[in-house]
């Protein structure tokens, strides 16, 4: 049993769903920070302000029952006034006023107990005294060795507290909402471009590959439009390559055919047998043309197909070369040719054993072709600098300078050209350098006679 990998059905998200929920993420998580801060410190404020507050109302009644002791009144007059409208946010103050060496109660406030709010330590503390949580504060009247504790509710202070902290969250919560519509219009406007680029895009036939104008874009966009403007050029110039190779190809085929076609037709129409075996040679000749051209297609096909990967393994240069040039030798076109291979020593280049014959073996033909009856064709393969350099030289009548620059263009063949051929060799020897991180150079031979292609390769370790 086996199984495959299925693909992820999970739907794709959107950029603006993505974008919102992130900044709303942030934002909410912003907002409690702020309003948890805001509340802490709120809360913290009112406890300071109605701890003064206890602290002052202590500090007088110390001085109204010192004042009303030395005027020789009795200390159950002494009483705290009250507000005539009681406001929200009043606390009602208990107070309690004992001896300070025997702790003996001397006045309390109807709210207040029996029992002693706190010790006799001046200063703030808390008390749990008749069931009731409350916040005291102690002073003390040396001069009448009496001790005060004025007090006040804990739950109430903690009410008012709350009460007041509350309110100033109140304008947040009316702000997370406001901040979270100004989000979502805020996110719209920015990606508006995209949607114009998305549309823009959508609305194109698989044939228009103009640029893209899809108005004023802001940077972010700018460098993407422009790869895809790039990427829509070389898929133009591809096409435009396809078309003309195409175009190319059915001319170079409909000429062997062509003349194969009228070759058969004489050998059909005569009966001389001279004839008749002239037309079948030539028949045969535009048979060998046409194959060659048709092998060569495939090779360049090979070649340009960036899908499939690149069947790379350890070969040697100078075993190819010698294989190749004893094929050569045997075609009937290197008759009268004087091949010779210089290789005086091993050389291995890591790449695709086949195409690497076949680049050797378009220079190889290409310098016999050219070169003519009785040139010398001479293959040589050494290494320098950590390169394999393969060069092939003939002296046969060379190419113009003018010429020179536009060779290894697919199908072209120079105007001085008489042997045959369909201009794609050079070209197809172009394309499998490049494929294996090499180069070629193309030039004249010693002494400026003849023609020499030389290709550089990285030597394998």
């Amino acid at each position: 049993m086996w199984s495959r990998a299925m693909p992820s059905l999970r739907p794709p998200q959107s950029i603006r769903g993505r974008l919102l929920g992130l900044l709303l993420l942030a934002l909410a998580g912003t907002w409690l920070a702020i309003a948890f801060l805001t509340y802490r410190d709120t809360h913290r404020g009112i406890d300071t302000l109605l701890d003064a507050h206890l602290q002052q109302a202590a500090h007088l009644l110390v001085t109204q029952a010192g004042h009303e002791l030395d005027e020789g009144r009795d200390l159950e007059e002494v009483e705290l006034e009250e507000d005539e409208e009681p406001s929200p946010y009043r606390t009602a103050v208990a107070f309690q006023v004992r001896r300070a060496d025997d702790g003996v109660l001397l006045l309390r406030s109807a709210n207040a107990p029996n029992a002693p709010l706190a010790g006799t330590t001046k200063g703030f503390s808390d008390s749990i005294t008749g069931g009731t949580h409350w916040r005291v504060y102690t002073a003390a009247d040396q001069e009448h060795e009496l001790v005060f504790h004025v007090a006040e509710n804990h739950a109430t202070r903690e009410a008012i507290a709350r009460k007041v902290a509350w309110r100033t969250l109140a304008p947040l919560f009316v702000a997370l909402p406001l901040f979270g519509m100004l989000v979502w219009w805020v996110v719209g406007r920015a990606l508006r471009p995209l949607e114009r680029l998305a549309d823009e895009l959508a609305g194109r036939s698989p044939t228009d590959l103009r640029p893209v104008r899809a108005g004023p874009l802001p940077l972010e966009l700018v460098g993407l439009v422009e790869r895809l403007d790039a990427l829509l050029q070389r898929i133009r110039d591809s096409l435009d390559s396809e078309r003309r190779f195409t175009s190319h190809a059915a001319h170079e085929l409909r000429t062997p055919v062509a003349a194969m076609r009228a070759q058969t037709e004489v050998a059909l129409g005569t009966d001389d047998a001279s004839v008749r075996d002239a037309a079948l040679r030539q028949s045969v000749q535009a048979c060998d043309r046409m194959s060659r051209l048709v092998t060569q297609l495939l090779v360049l096909a090979r070649a340009d197909d960036t899908t499939a990967p690149l069947a790379s393994s350890p070969c040697r240069l100078d075993v190819l070369a010698e294989q190749v040039l004893a094929d050569v030798a045997s075609d009937e076109l290197a008759d009268g040719v004087n091949l010779s291979l210089d290789a005086p020593a091993a050389v291995g280049v890591e790449g695709d054993p086949a195409l690497l014959e076949a680049l050797v073996r378009n220079l190889a033909e290409n310098a016999v072709r050219h070169g003519g009856p009785g040139a010398n064709v001479r293959v040589a393969v050494t290494a320098r600098n950590g390169n394999a350099l393969l060069a092939v030289e003939d002296d046969g009548p060379g190419v113009s300078p003018e010429v020179l620059d536009q060779l290894g263009r697919r199908f072209f063949r120079g105007p001085e050209t008489r042997a045959s051929g369909s201009g794609l060799g050079l070209s197809i020897v172009l394309r499998i350098a490049e494929l294996h991180g090499g180069s070629v150079r193309f030039g004249s031979g010693d002494g400026g006679r003849g023609f020499m292609a030389e290709v550089t390769l990285p030597e394998a370790g």
